[in-house]
């Protein structure tokens, strides 16, 4: 932790590049201690007897001991026998948690946290070194001894260190004890606070690597895909520009060139076919075949619309709070139509008034009901826009006014976009870039509070990253929000190619989804740091994540209906589902000569890095 954020929390210590993309087939592979608080930072303590997941939180207090397998032959006694070594000693010796950040609220049913650490310098540790995890929380303190330098904890071991200090704050040190057991280094300590209430829901996401969209409950390890079979006659369509309504009854996608369908997620029964919408007459009833499932979800919305008619793009769309109305923004423009029917809403065939040479996009309708933010640009309107400001529209009786830009949150030439309503219609969260928003590996995340206009800038979510401060080109992008926890906290879930823990270095292209909470009672940065999203496939691209309630868990798919783990990536050409995404062989590789791009990265053959050499 730098002595700046140490600083800014009043922690007093006793004696621890490349492009980014943005939009429909963008991503990589799309086709389609002694330490002590002087003011501590955190949430207030909850009440008693709150839900844990899917069980009471474990109420332990006192002291406890835990001793993994690897150091079966270690007393716990022998760190404090040794002489300690406090931080700053000697950096190759020296142990630094590197996972998870300083500062980062963990919800309280997130039991599968990878705690990493390594020295200083990144040097080895001497064979035969043993660690010892303290967590000193208001009510438990807890020792894990280990041989390991990453460790994730049971039910039982998490009970004791997050669920029996729920609300509060648990610093975490590391001490390396020496092959011989005469010396014990310490790390500079970690603050972690611990969610008074579980982080639930489901969470539907985009996976450039699975070409499909996934469902996962929050707390999950795993995802399956529940829309978009590679395989299937639509395997040669983008689908990625998603949304899903808030009960997550309805997804909308736009399809081959910004062609929006709407497909029931309940059973994958169509809803608005491919290509109807906006379209006068409205559409006649579907087809109950216009949809085949198979194994992996439905393939995919047919039933084009008649070749004389032209629907309006569909590039983003957002869905009214009560599901009935859905807004479509595509080539600039915006259009309202019926969500069961897909015919046009209003006067001009749907078509909503905008200000002379300006483009409107990134539409998200307020949990109210009465307004609609948006990017409101000079140029672009789908994948790219430039100069944008973020817009509000008022919404009545059907009609939209004409959007009004929120000053305080477009004070300086940035580019603004991507503008998502907190679950209480309380805050805006959008991004801001220097130049377009295509590939803006500058993207970082802001928050505006509606009523006051006042724009907090999120340093912690945006720049901590593992043990370091201060780190851009992140392209922090995309962001939504997850349910309203108790006690003010909110949470928020990006998109981000920052390095994850000691098993994901930064990456080139392939964004994944990050989590952080966010407490607007912290006076200069409402955020924590934030956490890796654990439902997720380490060698996917990720993006797009709404949060719905809770529905059932995704049937099980490859090795997790054996039981067995999924493997982190797909093993091409094996004839299994490795990832356990419900796809067999997903793999996408770029091929160089046939004129398709394979990989989904906006490149195809030559145009391509991996084709680019000699």
């Amino acid at each position: 932790m730098t002595s700046r954020a140490a600083q800014a929390l009043g922690i007093i210590t006793a004696t621890i590049v490349a492009a980014t993309t943005f939009g429909c087939g963008e991503g990589h592979d799309i086709d389609l201690g002694a330490v002590v608080s002087a003011t501590p930072l955190g949430p207030p303590v909850g009440p008693t007897g709150l839900s844990c997941g899917d069980k009471p939180c474990a109420n332990h207090s006192g002291d406890q001991t835990f001793v993994e397998p690897s150091a079966s032959d270690t007393l716990p006694d022998a760190f404090d026998a040794a002489l300690e070594e406090p931080p700053g000693t000697d950096s190759t010796a020296e142990p630094a948690l590197v996972y998870p950040s300083d500062e980062t609220l963990v919800p309280v049913n997130f039991s599968t946290v990878r705690f990493a650490w390594s020295a200083a310098d990144d040097m080895p540790f001497a064979v035969g070194t043993r660690f010892a995890l303290d967590f000193l929380g208001p009510h438990t303190s807890v020792r894990v001894v280990t041989a390991d330098t990453h460790w994730v904890a049971t039910e039982d071991e998490w009970a004791w260190i997050a669920e029996s200090n729920r609300g509060g704050r648990v610093d975490v040190v590391v001490r390396a004890l020496d092959s011989d057991g005469q010396r014990v280094w310490r790390s500079r300590q970690v603050a972690l606070f611990v969610s008074s209430s579980a982080l639930e829901g489901t969470v539907y996401y985009w996976s450039t690597g699975s070409r499909g969209l996934m469902q996962a409950l929050a707390s999950g390890t795993h995802a399956a895909r529940v829309f978009s079979n590679p395989s299937g006659p639509d395997a040669g369509t983008c689908t990625g520009c998603h949304t899903v309504s808030r009960d997550g009854k309805r997804l909308a996608a736009g399809y081959d060139k910004n062609q929006l369908a709407e497909v029931s997620l309940d059973d994958g029964s169509v809803i608005v076919p491919l290509g109807s919408a906006g379209v006068m007459p409205p559409p006649r009833a579907p087809d109950p075949m216009a949809m085949a499932m198979t194994d992996a979800g439905p393939t995919g919305p047919t039933m084009p619309a008649p070749k004389d008619d032209k629907p309006p793009l569909a590039a983003w769309s957002t869905f009214s709070p009560d599901g009935r109305r859905l807004l479509l923004a595509g080539g600039g423009q915006l259009h309202l139509i019926d969500a069961d029917t897909g015919a046009p809403v209003g006067a001009d065939a749907g078509a909503v008034h905008l200000p002379a040479g300006k483009i409107a996009t990134h539409p998200d309708w307020s949990p109210l009901g009465d307004r609609v933010a948006v990017t409101l640009a000079d140029k672009g309107g789908d994948k790219q826009t430039e100069n944008g400001s973020i817009a509000l529209m008022p919404f009545h009786d059907d009609t939209f006014d004409e959007p009004q830009v929120l000053p305080h949150a477009n004070v300086d030439k940035d580019n603004n976009f991507f503008p998502s309503f907190s679950p209480d219609g309380r805050f805006i969260a959008y991004v801001t870039a220097q130049g377009g928003s295509q590939e803006a590996t500058s993207a970082r995340l802001r928050l505006v509070e509606v009523a006051t206009g006042l724009v907090n800038e999120l340093t912690r979510l945006n720049e901590r990253v593992k043990d370091e401060d201060g780190i851009e080109g992140l392209g922090n992008t995309m962001p939504t929000w997850g349910p309203l926890g108790t006690a003010g906290t909110y949470w928020l879930t990006f998109s981000s190619l920052r390095a994850y823990s000691d098993v994901r270095p930064q990456d080139a292209k392939q964004e994944q989804l990050w989590i952080a909470g966010l407490d607007p009672n912290l006076d200069d940065d409402p955020g924590y740091a934030a956490f890796w999203a654990p439902f997720q496939n380490l060698g996917q691209g990720n993006h797009r994540a709404f949060w719905t309630p809770v529905a059932p868990e995704p049937a099980c798919c490859g090795a997790a209906c054996r039981g067995d783990p999924c493997a982190e990536r797909e093993t091409c050409g094996d004839g299994l589902d490795d990832d356990c995404d419900c796809v067999v062989d997903d793999c996408s590789i770029e091929v160089c000569d046939n004129g398709v791009d394979d990989d989904g990265d906006g490149k195809s053959d030559k145009m391509d890095l991996t084709c680019s050499g000699p």
